[in-house]
């Protein structure tokens, strides 16, 4: 869009979504004046364990910006045993109330979003036809499930029962995303440490020495398939949180798959973009001023575009430009738009 026309963006808060046993999940709505918006739906870091749906780059800005309808949503956040409490490094905010669970109910809840969003489209005004998800972190993990999973259910195996994987909210829409933002997300469980104090185990219920099958199955690398969506990856070289590794063995696996995807590889950057030690990190919300801070951060950048016999290439980012803004709108543009 021009950067000379102004978008009104109507604001929907505290929308509930899903009542769980567990409490209340709601989300926050942010819909520009346009006709027929695409669906972005933002899923928060934090380690599984902390932080809310507040924890987003200033949605009503993108919003307006990309001209499409943004949903940030909550999940049950993962629960920490009182005897783990002091091993834990997060710093747990005791005002936040948002209700916890064992995976799987983060990537149900995440899914039951989607759901909901679609079931709701008319009344507020987006097209949900083609929906996008873009996570951060803990996030992205979830971004990424809910793209390389279609449907929830298909989750069940001999780690989760399909019990676990109840469609409550919205069953009859579906859960499929078309194309995944992902900021430095989990893709790879079986990386973690072996330690029943980080928030991987406390995710999981456990450590991965006694839960190995779980950590495999909610890896979203090991759900690569043809079939999974456009992935645009963007994760700092020098990540203390989550190891670039994670990045790029997903990118390895979406290429051998035949999926079109993009990774960009901040050369100096730590988790949530900072340039020094983790104990800079503010949140995501003020992330993409990082990334768009001047000068430009150093960054490299590969793309997999594949293409049947016969056909053309075309480009998931038109133009390449630096990792930031410009870069996921291009991609936005490319996948549901």
């Amino acid at each position: 869009m021009s950067e000379d026309t102004e978008v009104d963006v109507e604001v929907h808060e505290d929308v509930t979504y899903a009542t769980r046993d567990a409490g209340e999940l709601g989300l926050d709505l942010f819909v520009p004046a346009v006709d027929d918006p695409p669906l972005v739906v933002y899923v928060h870091g934090g380690g599984w364990i902390a932080e809310t749906r507040d924890n987003v780059p200033e949605p009503e800005r993108y919003a307006a910006e990309w001209e499409c309808a943004i949903a940030s949503v909550s999940y049950r956040l993962a629960a920490i045993p009182d005897a783990l409490e002091d091993g834990v490094e997060f710093a747990i905010d005791p005002a936040n109330d948002t209700p916890r669970g064992v995976f799987p109910d983060q990537f149900v809840d995440v899914k039951a979003a989607i759901r909901w969003l679609r079931a709701n489209a008319d009344e507020y005004g987006y097209d949900a036809t083609d929906v996008a998800a873009w996570g951060a972190s803990a996030g992205g993990h979830l971004a990424l499930l809910a793209g390389v999973v279609d449907d929830v259910e298909a989750l069940a195996g001999d780690a989760f029962s399909e019990a676990d994987l109840e469609k409550a909210v919205a069953p009859d829409e579906s859960g499929a995303v078309q194309a995944v933002v992902d900021w430095y997300g989990v893709a790879d469980l079986t990386l973690v440490p072996d330690d029943p104090t980080d928030p991987a185990s406390l995710l999981i219920g456990g450590p991965k020495s006694e839960r190995e099958a779980a950590f495999v199955q909610a890896s979203p690398v090991t759900h690569v398939s043809a079939e999974t969506p456009p992935v645009l990856c963007m994760h700092g070289r020098e990540d203390a949180v989550v190891p670039i590794e994670h990045s790029r063995v997903l990118f390895d696996a979406l290429d051998e798959a035949g999926v079109d995807a993009a990774l960009y590889e901040l050369h100096d950057r730590n988790h949530v973009w900072v340039t020094g030690g983790v104990e800079e990190i503010e949140s995501e919300r003020v992330a993409m001023d990082l990334l768009t801070a001047d000068p430009t951060p150093a960054q490299s950048i590969t793309e997999t575009v594949h293409l049947e016999e016969g056909g053309s290439a075309t480009s998931l980012i038109d133009g390449t430009p630096p990792a930031g803004p410009d870069a996921i709108e291009r991609f936005l543009e490319r996948t549901i738009e």
